[in-house]
């Protein structure tokens, strides 16, 4: 079942976003944002793209981190919250860039801590968040 479709976006009511709008102000159209990323790396795609699911066993958060390497991911769980941190380089000929993308989603209180997954493969880095057995639904046999 999926849960959510997150994508990078703003609410010009909260503060933070609107110090986001005021660095980058073209950014929350979506061709004009594109037409950045072309000159400006990292103006237009500071925050991940995020898919949250889950099925009767486990949790899942996916998260879009193209041309970026598994030793530049940092994947952490604190106070039930799930951060991801990449920091992506791009090399035009001599020059080389780096900018950093990162996402942070809440995680259930009915989790295993100590079994979390992660797994980076074509771009798409998994978290698999096992639920704790207690929590799991069980079917009762009737009699």
């Amino acid at each position: 079942m999926k849960l959510t479709r997150f994508t990078p976006s703003f609410d010009l009511g909260r503060v933070a976003d609107f110090d986001q709008w005021l660095r980058h102000p073209l950014t929350g159209f979506p061709a004009v944002g594109q037409l950045l990323g072309e000159f400006l790396p990292g103006a237009a795609s500071g925050r991940l793209a995020t898919d949250v699911y889950e099925d009767k066993d486990n949790y899942y958060a996916r998260f879009e981190l193209p041309g970026v390497k598994k030793e530049d991911v940092k994947v952490e769980v604190q106070d039930r919250l799930l951060t991801v941190s990449a920091e992506r380089r791009e090399k035009d000929g001599e020059k080389e860039q780096s900018y950093s993308l990162s996402r942070s989603v809440s995680v259930p209180e009915n989790v295993k801590g100590d079994a979390i997954v992660a797994k980076l493969e074509d771009g798409i880095l998994t978290v698999t968040l096992p639920k704790l057995e207690e929590r799991k639904p069980k079917l009762i046999a009737v009699n």
